[in-house]
């Protein structure tokens, strides 16, 4: 209401400062003037007014342009936030404190509100995200069969590959580049192992090698090399894992194998085998 009253008698002085030309000194009697009514009118609404009127005025008139607005979220924090609902509603104060806060972005959120940010951890929490530890590696052969997959899974510490590689060039075309797509390329399986005490592993790869490569210089046909392997994602028996887990299967023939023998230290003995696609027409 104060502030409409300032706007009149400010339009009432701008023009009785054009009735007298204009002027400067026009214009600063039409402010002393404006002034002048509007300390009046402020004098006797603050003598039938309350001090709570004029807030429940001003917070009025703030809401209404909210609403104006479209922003209904500001409307109801203004209300809040105001304490006129406290004599109507005990408690009224901490509830808007508590609005304000889980309502409003803040830098410490990263500018987002604390109710996003809640609903964001939430969503983290609540998915179950993929271990690196967790997996199920399973081999099978013409030669040996599955029976050494149990242990080889067993004794399986790492497992590295890329079970995508698309191979290409870049061509230059007048100032631009385009990307030439080759085709596919062999995926190489390095598998870190432990073995026994009687090399069944070790056992398990030299047999397979010498399949493909024999030392008399020939080399051997893919169906008696070519080792079939199978990994799950994320769990580490069949019977846990769901049929929508992700696997990768594909054939690989063996590539080399490294072992690391060393008397300084008394641990485990590991060694890494390398295998290799035998083709791509068979995708992972």
């Amino acid at each position: 209401m104060i502030s409409e009253t300032t706007s009149a008698s400010n339009a009432l002085g701008n023009r009785a400062a054009n009735m007298m030309g204009g002027g400067e000194l026009a214009q600063a009697i039409s402010k002393i003037g404006a002034a002048s009514a509007t300390n009046v009118v402020r004098n006797q609404i603050n003598k039938h007014i309350p001090i709570q009127a004029h807030r429940a005025l001003n917070v009025g008139g703030g809401v209404v342009g909210d609403i104006l607005q479209g922003d209904i979220n500001s409307a109801g924090l203004r209300i809040l936030d105001s304490g006129l609902l406290n004599d109507y509603l005990p408690g009224m104060s901490a509830i808007a404190s508590q609005a304000k806060y889980w309502g409003r972005p803040t830098p410490l959120f990263g500018g987002i509100t604390p109710t996003e940010a809640r609903r964001i951890f939430e969503d983290m929490q609540n998915t179950r995200l993929s271990k690196k530890n967790l997996f199920l590696i399973e081999v099978s052969s013409r030669l040996w069969g599955d029976w050494v997959s149990a242990q080889f899974n067993i004794f399986t510490t790492e497992l590295d590959y890329s079970p995508y590689i698309i191979s290409g060039e870049k061509r230059r075309i007048g100032g631009a580049l385009v990307d030439s797509i080759q085709g596919n390329e062999p995926v190489e399986l390095r598998v870190t192992t432990m073995d026994d005490q009687f090399g069944t592993i070790k056992k398990w790869f030299v047999t397979h090698h010498s399949f493909a490569a024999p030392s008399d210089g020939t080399v051997g046909l893919p169906v008696q090399y070519a080792i079939k392997f199978r990994i799950v994602h994320s769990f580490i028996t069949d019977s846990s894992a769901p049929a929508d887990a992700y696997t990768d299967i594909g054939w690989f023939r063996p590539s080399n194998i490294d072992i690391n023998l060393s008397r300084r230290e008394d641990a485990m003995q590991e060694m890494q085998m390398t295998f290799s696609q035998i083709d791509t027409f068979i995708s992972l």
